[in-house]
């Protein structure tokens, strides 16, 4: 399916565009070594990490329900639609 690999193939150059940024911020604003607050940034990056695993499997499941129940995916796309477009509108 080209979207799927087109999806693929934005985030992974999502996801080397903020390592590259990622790293040239660490370098730039890289503690003095007299400060104690070394150990911040593992577990920020731990954090981060963790919560690219996740994003990453939501959208794996994601794929993988739209791809079975096509129909169904977009009927309640469909009646989220109606429902947020009732609820602005008043």
């Amino acid at each position: 399916m080209k979207s799927r690999l087109s999806l693929r193939q934005e985030l992974d150059d999502l996801r080397a565009e903020f390592e590259t940024w990622r790293k040239g911020s660490m370098q730039v604003a890289s503690p003095a070594p007299d400060e104690t607050a070394s150990t911040e940034p593992a577990g920020w990056d731990h954090q981060i990490a963790e919560l690219n695993r996740l994003v990453q499997t939501m959208l794996d499941e994601a794929e993988e329900t739209v791809t079975e129940h096509p129909v169904a995916t977009v009927a309640g796309a469909l009646a989220l639609g109606i429902v947020i477009g009732r609820v602005t509108a008043k």
